[in-house]
């Protein structure tokens, strides 16, 4: 459905709003996904000689249905990655009043978000009241509300505990909290408003200042989760957020006579269902104002989870756990990638719907996606 109300509308969004060449991007990959723009590959059964034809998908990280074999190829790795030990969600949120500041400088003020949720992180883990060691988190950008307004927050998934690398030493968190939420709020906040201030200042960027006093002044909210106890229930939950987009097709309900009919849960009503209705070229607006800056990652990692050293730490933190808990470890990494490269040699990932045999996969030349007119800026 998203892909037809593009089509259509395209040619006017383009023409009525002036996008900037980003969103331009994301319209030409969302109307033309497996539509036959982007080539073809077939399939065919050795066996029976049944063929196939598919289209190619966009593979856009902004397109609603491109994105089940990134999400799965990323649940996978994080899978092999999780600690026996609960998990706690904190969700970092900015106020309403920034929203503008944040759309108009997009890549600057995430930047500052993921940094600042970092640091925050950073100081109460290296604090021996509530941890006393590194934490570990993964961060997720959100921009969206379920209605598609903008509204900027991280998802942050920390397990519960920190790792003192240099002793081998593994120390559990409070077992119903990572730290207070309140507190956590206020640090949040301070530190928020003084990295961009000076990342503005930086960067020569006129702002208003009376928005950050305000900001200053208003209350802050960090929103806190019940903690996950089975690690599996970690990546249930990460699969929500991790791969979507705006909204998918299955939140609308229809699209008739140019409206589009989706629901969303009012949150404010207990998560009641509510229906919403939008002009076609106003629901493409605010699906758009969700795209992100070019090449910017929207999933990082903290702590011990760096990139860097994840797993090496993450190796470190399990023999850890395993002492703290009585238990002789025993590194399984190796026999696990073992049993994912022979499952990945020995799978079938197109049987054939005939004879269920193994059909071969052949791709076909891709052509010319026709360029969508930029407008001059």
């Amino acid at each position: 459905m998203i892909r037809e109300i593009f089509k259509r509308n395209a040619n006017e969004y383009i023409s009525r709003y002036k996008p900037p060449s980003e969103h331009i991007k994301v319209i030409r990959a969302i109307k033309n996904c497996r539509s036959g723009t982007y080539g073809q590959h077939i399939l065919t059964c050795p066996d029976c000689g049944e063929i196939i034809i598919l289209n190619n998908s966009c593979r856009n990280r902004h397109c609603p249905v491109c994105q089940h074999k990134a999400r799965k190829k990323w649940l996978d790795n994080r899978k092999e990655e999780l600690l026996e030990v609960p998990y706690f969600h904190l969700v970092f949120t900015l106020p309403h009043l920034l929203n503008s500041l944040a759309y108009k400088h997009k890549k600057i003020v995430f930047d500052v978000l993921f940094k600042s949720v970092n640091r925050t992180i950073e100081i109460f883990a290296d604090d021996p009241k509530w941890l006393g060691a590194q934490a570990g988190a993964i961060a997720i950008l959100h921009t969206w509300g379920q209605n598609l307004s903008f509204h900027p927050h991280i998802h942050l998934v920390v397990p519960a505990g920190g790792l003192i690398k240099d002793a081998g030493e593994w120390i559990n968190t409070h077992p119903r909290f990572f730290a207070p939420v309140k507190a956590l709020s206020i640090v949040f906040k301070e530190i928020f408003l003084k990295k961009l201030t000076a990342e503005f200042q930086k960067q020569k960027i006129n702002y208003n200042k009376i928005i950050f006093l305000e900001a200053q002044r208003k209350k802050w909210v960090v929103f806190a989760q019940k903690p996950f106890e089975k690690p599996q229930n970690v990546i249930n939950y990460l699969g929500n957020y991790t791969h979507s987009v705006a909204i998918s097709n299955y939140r609308i309900k229809k699209v008739e006579n140019g409206k589009v009919y989706f629901w969303y849960k009012d949150y404010r009503k207990n998560g009641m269902r509510r229906m919403m209705i939008l002009k076609e070229i106003e629901f493409m607006r605010r699906f758009l104002q969700h795209v992100l800056p070019d090449n910017f990652y929207k999933i990082r990692y903290f702590g011990f989870l760096s990139n860097r050293y994840r797993r090496e730490n993450i190796l470190l933190a399990r023999r850890a756990i395993a002492q703290n808990k009585g238990k002789v470890f025993i590194d399984k990494s190796f026999e696990n990638k073992l049993i994912q490269f022979i499952e990945k040699i020995t799978s079938n990932p197109y049987p054939c719907p005939k004879c269920g045999g193994k059909m071969l996969c052949i791709p076909v030349f891709e052509e010319v996606v026709p360029d969508l007119p930029i407008p001059d800026t």
